[in-house]
């Protein structure tokens, strides 16, 4: 019989919340995009770096040490949006390089419209988490899909600048989230409310 028969081991788990991560890439990503449909600038390599390296890692990132913690909503959440941000980036440059054509209004359309479904259902599910921020991000980013679904399908430049503001809405919000969620816990207790 073995001297550690009967000893149990106890893994602590010190891991941070991946939250603040994840927000952080969504909002940063979300602003900077937001701001090219409002007419600021156009669409280029900021745009598609910031889609890649924190829109895309930083959510895939922060998806993984979710999923590491048990938190089914963020790992999920942040793994798909992540990934969102991976394929705007490949729909962007796929067609610059020459490897494809570009998208259709259409195609880019039933893109935009089935990451709408598939937020409204993850908003559904924000309901039962109860952290108004966390849903406000949700009804915001629902709302953005859809009318840029509604701009590709129809081409309107009005309705463009209108789901410009509405992405920086969600893009500040998320932003926001991200912050107060660091600022509460160094401060270890709420400095500011979600």
């Amino acid at each position: 019989m073995s001297e550690n028969a009967g000893t149990s081991t106890i893994i602590v788990d010190k891991t941070a919340n991946a939250a603040p991560l994840g927000f952080t890439g969504l909002g940063l990503a979300a602003v900077l995009l937001s701001l090219s449909y409002i007419g600021v600038y156009p669409v280029g390599s900021m745009i598609v770096s910031m889609a890649i390296f924190l829109g895309g890692f930083a959510q895939v990132f922060a998806g993984i040490m979710s999923w590491k913690k048990g938190d089914i909503f963020a790992g999920t959440a942040f793994s798909a949006f992540g990934l969102f941000w991976f394929s705007l980036a490949g729909l962007i440059v796929m067609p610059a390089m020459g490897w494809i054509e570009a998208s259709s209004g259409i195609a880019m359309a039933a893109y935009l419209f089935i990451w709408g479904v598939y937020t409204f259902v993850m908003l559904i599910i924000t309901m039962k988490i109860g952290v108004r921020a966390l849903q406000f991000i949700f009804v915001t980013l629902f709302i953005l899909f859809m009318l840029l679904a509604v701009v590709n399908a129809t081409g309107s430049a009005g309705l463009l600048v209108v789901a410009g503001y509405v992405g920086l809405i969600m893009g500040l919000a998320s932003m926001y989230t991200a912050l107060a969620m660091v600022m509460n816990e160094v401060h270890g207790k709420t400095v500011a409310p979600l």
